[in-house]
């Protein structure tokens, strides 16, 4: 049997005593002492915590009390999430980590009460700024596919631990793509859901205004388990939506082969974006502004403590008047009520996740990158919309993903989507 199976396989096993959670567990772990320090997807792991965990578990199915689908199941938590007696680090200089923390992110008690067994907390790129996860103070996040590429980011380390078989399911935060982008990366699938449906309370934040928690996993059925955990969320049934991936802007400047694999699945249509340019400088420039006002204090005490590819990027988000993040601001409602209106609740976009493979570690970092791989992803969180990514097919043997796009609490059509296209 392999490592890593579904969720929803792991939890009949354990029921049907077939499987026992600490056996399962073990093996989770030694494959993460191996290869771990290879890859560094993980921080830092709770082997003690873990095993505890996974020991009341499979007391807890001896005595007949089940907690539910997550029940026993491991998983991995990004460092921004606050759990009880860890630091929080979020890739920062050891100069800014925190006291440990004193209780749990919201989503994470949750996660806890659903019987789910945390592993350790996941690599991020420094402050959760950047598409990389090539940090500069805890070195570089490897992909498995290939140790020599990045694994994007900032949720690079959730990404990296599914893609290694390290856990079955894993936390990331998404303001401009850092769940979608890693699950692109590392052929697994991340969902952004609609703005404010998880709770961002107990997470270091980047952009206050555009955060956003989500899951990732092996499954889609496995994403929407995790989501349930984290914030109570169930899909409802519902018609199976109209797929259409949109001419212009989300088939341009993007490799000809992930063209290939997006247009495949669905009709290529005029559907009226408008300028989605504008938008994707909208959301860089409120997420610049809403982060250096995060960090305004630490960058005029310790400028020096920040890495090249992120000091640099919120120094500049100083400069951002407010008259520019005003008219950010209007960009935004304009693309949010232009996206309500094609999307309407029986329409899916189908489009590229990211438009290249991932890039050689360290090849470009900082704005360089992040203009080439939040192209297809920002905008979406400008709107809101909730959003979930999966494995479109291979480019240079490397994995790529395919976003579908669904209208604000449109969750349940995305679910419905994916199993449409049989993937």
């Amino acid at each position: 049997m392999p490592l890593v199976i579904t969720i929803t396989e792991a939890g009949r096993k354990f029921r049907s005593r077939e499987l026992s959670p600490e056996t399962f567990l073990e093996g989770l772990l030694d494959r993460i002492q191996r290869e771990n320090p290879k890859i560094n997807a993980f921080y830092e792991v709770f082997w003690d915590e873990a095993r505890h965990a996974a020991a009341q578990a499979a007391a807890e199915f001896r005595s007949g009390l089940d907690r539910g689908p997550l029940h026993g199941i491991p998983i991995g938590v990004k460092d921004l999430y606050d759990v009880k007696g860890y630091r929080t680090t979020a890739g920062a200089h050891p100069g800014f980590h925190p006291a440990p923390a004193i209780e749990d992110a919201v989503a994470i008690a949750r996660l806890r009460a659903a019987g789910a067994i945390l592993v350790g907390k996941t690599a991020t790129h420094e402050w959760a700024f950047g598409v990389s996860t090539n940090n500069a103070h805890f070195g570089p996040t490897r992909n498995p596919h290939d140790a020599t590429r990045m694994v994007g980011g900032s949720s690079g380390g959730s990404g990296a631990a599914l893609a290694a078989e390290f856990v079955l399911g894993a936390l990331g935060t998404d303001t401009g793509g850092s769940v979608r982008i890693p699950a692109s990366v590392c052929g697994c699938v991340g969902l952004k859901p609609t703005l404010g449906r998880v709770s961002t309370q107990g997470v270091t934040p980047l952009s206050r205004s555009l955060d956003t928690m989500g899951p990732m996993a092996n499954s889609v059925d496995d994403a929407f388990l995790l989501l349930e955990g984290m914030c109570g969320f169930r899909p409802q049934e519902t018609i199976v939506p109209r797929i259409v991936v949109p001419k212009g802007y989300f088939l341009e400047e993007c490799d000809s082969r992930v063209v290939q694999l997006i247009t495949r699945v669905a009709p290529v249509d005029s559907v009226d974006l408008g300028d989605v340019q504008a938008v994707w400088e909208a959301n860089g420039v409120i997420l610049l502004s809403d982060a250096a006002s995060v960090h305004e204090t630490r960058l005029r005490e310790h400028p020096e403590w920040f890495g090249e590819s992120v000091g640099p990027r919120l120094q500049k988000g100083m400069a951002h008047r407010g008259v520019d993040y005003a008219r950010a601001r209007d960009v935004q409602r304009e693309w949010t009520a232009r996206l309500d209106r094609v999307l309407g609740k029986d329409t899916v976009l189908a489009v590229p996740a990211t438009p290249v493979p991932a890039t050689v570690i360290g090849d470009r970092e900082g704005p360089a990158l992040s203009r080439v791989m939040t192209r297809f992803t920002s905008p979406f969180n400008l709107a809101g919309v909730p959003v979930l990514c999966l494995p479109a097919g291979r480019v240079d043997g490397l994995p790529v993903g395919m976003q579908l796009v669904a209208g604000t609490g449109q969750e349940s059509l995305l679910r419905t989507a994916a199993a449409s296209l049989h993937l």
